[in-house]
């Protein structure tokens, strides 16, 4: 029985990575990931029958796979130096520590329910919701405020950015960040 929630977690994954690829976005498609694994969340905590539950549980796996591998990709496309990256997707690595957080959550004194843990992991995965339509929405305002930069030089200020060595990849007015 826990074949189809994980195949659904993996056939999630996979449209979402293809199609993020596809439209070269990967904020929104981690958003939408994540709304469809807060749907089945809801869904799991308030669906009463068991096979309801079931069915909530392949629904949360379907969203809850995409946010960390695209959210790899993402930060890997926007961190060009490889030591800032090496740090970045260290530090991304600790969300590892969900697991262990989760398991000193749900204990036995919260059975049958678990709804305390459920409501607690719900506040997560919210406060990781505004947590990326954040970072989105700052990186959208750099690369605006570099698309000013940009519109005030010339085409050989711009060339000569690329170029120089004193300023290193995304340190540069002329680097954009993928949203």
């Amino acid at each position: 029985m826990s074949v189809p929630p994980f195949v659904c977690g993996a056939v999630g994954l996979y449209l979402f990575a293809m199609n993020s690829d596809r439209r070269k976005e990967r904020g929104y498609h981690i958003v939408a990931g994540i709304l469809v694994a807060l749907v089945g969340l809801i869904l799991v905590v308030t669906v009463p029958s068991t096979s309801g539950k079931y069915v909530a549980l392949c629904v949360l796996l379907f969203g809850s796979y995409v946010p960390p591998l695209l959210t790899a990709a993402w930060l890997s496309g926007n961190t060009p130096a490889p030591g800032k990256r090496a740090i970045v997707l260290g530090v991304m690595g600790l969300g590892n520590l969900a697991g262990a957080i989760g398991s000193g959550l749900y204990k036995k004194q919260y059975a049958p329910g678990y709804r305390t843990p459920f409501f607690v992991t719900l506040g997560f995965v919210s406060a990781a919701l505004v947590g990326y339509l954040s970072y989105r929405e700052t990186l959208k305002a750099v690369n605006r405020n570099r698309a000013a930069i940009r519109r005030g030089k010339s085409a050989a200020e711009c060339d000569a950015e690329v170029r120089t060595d004193q300023k290193y990849a995304d340190r540069k007015w002329t680097f954009v960040y993928n949203l």
